[in-house]
């Protein structure tokens, strides 16, 4: 079995980060997580048994963003490079080094050099996507031209843009997030109620929308549309990470403002969310930009719960619209509210949709079948 090391700056849980802790700890013991900071993903792990590597990054590194500038970027480098070399003496014990974040990929390109192992980079994002600047596209490109020797992209979409920029079509295998279909099996309308309980919820019609706090993500158009809707509630799960805060204190002042202060929960972030997600009637998807992946999509779908999601990027190949969930043009709170209402008013549609799609995301997207589409690339690259 290959033996890799896998690098992320942040070991805050965002979706780049849930999909390293479920490989890690799926995956075989030569399989180990390295985080350049701290956060849940690294208690996660260790509490699993599986504790990763910790290495110390600078703040000027960390302060590093999408859009960062020329500026930015070079004051960075020193702490790159210091990073880079205790990497490299880490890296020396494994086959693989794979770079898990943008940020890891140039402290890994760095000491993939310097201990002589070959370099993944596993690529989460859209790099076409405005929110990263020119610069910042460019360094990527070229790091991943001149270091790695694969690209592995988390949806069609991810790995077509990746290409489009300039990136090099050989170098792309599509590895998909993985998820355990046992959370099929958490649809418990008993307990669904005892847990709206505890939120001080009521019988109404209940609509879950989950994920980080930022404004790409769309829970100001979740808000509009929840406003056109009569009798129903809803829970925000999710909290602000990475500079979002000010985001989300303008949803909550927009929830003030439409009169959904006794309608609305914003719950922050739960280490219950597949339960919740059960206890919901139907979970929305709202980012007004393209998911690279879409990763509550198929949580909620493996919890049989119908789904609504905005089309475009990963969630196109996850949700056929229709069979197994509802797409809406992103960025439009009416025919979100349209969709929702048309779940909520139709049981039976409800029941089918909600069916199908636990059925059809369970096959796609297993986390056994995402740990072999991992193996496979690690013997690739070795």
């Amino acid at each position: 079995m290959t033996s890799a090391l896998f690098v992320s700056h942040t070991g805050e849980k965002g979706g780049a980060e849930l999909f390293l802790t479920d490989i890690v700890k799926a995956g075989p013991q030569s399989w180990r997580a390295c985080f350049l900071s701290g956060g849940a993903a690294v208690q996660d792990l260790a509490a699993s048994g599986r504790p990763p590597v910790m290495l110390s990054a600078g703040e000027k590194m960390l302060s590093i963003r999408r859009d960062s500038s020329v500026g930015v970027l070079l004051r960075g480098a020193a702490d790159v490079m210091a990073v880079a070399w205790q990497l490299s003496r880490r890296a020396k014990d494994y086959d693989v080094i794979c770079a898990n974040s943008q940020k890891a990929l140039f402290v890994c390109a760095l000491a993939a050099k310097l201990s002589g192992r070959p370099l993944v980079w596993i690529l989460h994002d859209i790099v076409t996507d405005p929110a990263f600047s020119a610069v910042n596209r460019r360094a990527s490109l070229a790091f991943a031209r001149l270091f790695a020797k694969l690209v592995a992209v988390n949806s069609g979409e991810t790995g077509r843009a990746f290409i489009e920029a300039g990136g090099e079509a050989e170098k792309v295998r599509i590895v998909y997030n993985g998820f355990d279909p046992a959370r099929g099996e958490l649809h418990d309308p008993g307990k669904a109620a005892r847990l709206r309980a505890e939120l001080g919820l009521g019988p109404a019609p209940l609509i879950g929308l989950f994920g980080r706090l930022s404004e790409w993500k769309g829970q100001h158009v979740f808000l509009e549309a929840v406003a056109a809707m009569e009798g129903v509630q809803a829970i925000i799960v999710g909290g602000a990470l990475f500079g979002q805060e000010e985001y989300e204190a303008s949803i909550r002042r927009q929830a003030s403002r439409l009169g959904l202060d006794d309608r609305v929960r914003f719950l922050g972030f739960r280490s219950d969310v597949p339960e919740l997600m059960a206890a919901t009637d139907v979970v929305a998807h709202t980012s007004i930009v393209a998911e690279p992946f879409g990763r509550v999509v198929v949580e909620a779908m493996m919890c049989g719960r119908p789904v609504v999601a905005t089309s475009g990027g990963g969630v196109t190949e996850i949700i056929r619209d229709g069979e197994t969930g509802l797409l809406v043009p992103p960025g439009n709170a009416a025919a979100l509210a349209a969709a929702l209402g048309c779940i909520l008013s139709h049981p039976a549609l409800a029941q089918r949709l909600a069916q199908a799609g636990r059925e059809d995301v369970s096959r796609r997207f297993s986390l056994e079948e995402t740990c072999r589409a991992v193996s496979v690339l690690l013997s690739e690259a070795a």
